[in-house]
């Protein structure tokens, strides 16, 4: 894997996005179904709840919210399945409870592969390549 932060944000969204074997056609549409399904529904769902708080009561808002928190729902159904594969209670530590918090990191990852999805790499795990004009 990556050695610190840094690597891992120089490294890791070229190991995710796939423009290369991809229209930009097919690029958009999958950058807009990730954001959609993992980019923002932690943060609207907050946005939104706030709102019907705040009394601010309507059809839309109300569908907006249910959608949101079913996804953020799933997300967190998709953590309990993977759990087993991570937890060890012989070698539990108080990080291991980080695990839980890994979708509140879904946005930055969003905007990582956005990033990405706009540049043309010139280098990769050490690998350089010439830059196409």
């Amino acid at each position: 894997m990556y050695e610190g932060f840094r690597e891992t944000w120089a490294e890791w969204g070229r190991s995710l996005d796939l423009k290369d074997a991809t229209s930009w056609t097919q690029l958009g549409q999958d950058l807009w179904l990730l954001l959609s399904v993992q980019g923002l529904p932690i943060p609207l769902s907050v946005l939104l709840l706030a709102c019907l708080a705040g009394g601010y009561i309507s059809i839309p808002l109300l569908a907006a919210t249910g959608l949101n928190l079913f996804l953020v729902l799933i997300r967190l159904a998709l953590l309990w399945a993977i759990y087993p594969c991570y937890h060890r209670l012989e070698h539990f530590s108080p990080a291991a409870l980080l695990f839980w918090l890994s979708p509140l990191a879904d946005p930055l990852a969003v905007v990582r592969i956005f990033l990405s999805a706009g540049q043309q790499p010139t280098q990769w795990r050490g690998r350089v390549y010439p830059a196409n004009s």
